[in-house]
């Protein structure tokens, strides 16, 4: 499988949303067949922060949608779209996952919010951030959802193959963007695709990027504009030894025969 990030500029001018929007589109457009492409957060409404500017901007969310499911069906591929969105009445932070036929596979509906996102009335997602999709299991995290052991240690219970990771991050240094993704796909064995915004920055935000299970980069934008491909087997999982000349076994089971939460619950 060919797995592609995308990563737009944060536009500060005028109409940032729209110039996003209108570049992803057009990275959608060379989406390749029997691929995988993950978009950023906000892909109908990035490079705003005001609460009426993000309002106005929610209506593009169907644009953005359609053009998804048009480029999934076209191409056989699969489409990872992060929009804000007002769906049933509810403002809602949602990842659409489109399956090769253009389908919706699954709506992910971000769990943390942060104080910017309570306070324009976004819902709290259910806590289903996994599914199955052609023999792959994927599991689903939002930009803040990251900073969040509860949700990666339920993600590593759940055998993922590929975690999608639409991102903003916009202040946060590129160590910590690193070391997330890294510590996210050793921990879950899984492979990690993380899209988000170049801040032309090399200390802030950026860094869309593709993790091996054991934790491997294999690729990483730092601050460019475009898009990033990788070939991988989702299935690949990271065996290591359980402790010096054990036996082979997967790194998320090794770590997992070792937890002892019952020592903290009293304390």
């Amino acid at each position: 499988m060919k797995v592609i990030v995308t990563q737009p500029a944060y536009f500060a001018g005028d109409n940032p949303d729209c110039k996003i929007a209108n570049f992803l589109l057009g990275e959608l457009q060379k989406a390749p067949t029997e691929s995988l492409i993950v978009l950023p957060e906000y892909s109908n409404a990035g490079g705003i922060s005001d609460i009426e500017s993000e309002k106005r901007a929610m209506p593009r969310a169907k644009e953005m949608l359609k053009a998804s499911s048009k480029i999934a069906k076209e191409n056989s591929a699969y489409v990872a779209i992060n929009v804000l969105e007002n769906r049933d009445g509810k403002i809602k932070n949602s990842t659409y996952l489109f399956d090769k036929e253009g389908e919706v596979a699954f709506i992910y509906d971000k769990i943390h919010l942060p104080p910017s996102e309570i306070a324009l009335g976004v819902e709290y997602g259910n806590g289903d951030c996994t599914c199955d999709l052609e023999g792959i299991r994927f599991g689903f995290l939002t930009c803040y959802d990251v900073y969040f052991n509860e949700q990666i240690e339920y993600l590593a219970s759940q055998k993922c193959d590929i975690i999608l990771i639409p991102g903003y991050q916009r202040g946060e240094s590129v160590d910590i963007i690193r070391a997330q993704a890294r510590l996210i796909a050793f921990r879950c064995n899984s492979f990690v695709a993380k899209a988000s915004y170049s801040m032309d920055s090399d200390e802030r935000g950026g860094c869309s990027m593709i993790v091996s299970p054991d934790g491997k980069i294999l690729a990483d934008m730092g601050k460019d504009i475009g898009s990033a491909a990788v070939e991988l087997d989702p299935k690949y999982k990271y065996l290591r030894t359980a402790g010096y000349g054990g036996k082979m076994i997967r790194n998320d089971d090794f770590i997992n025969e070792g937890l002892r939460p019952q020592v903290f619950e009293d304390n």
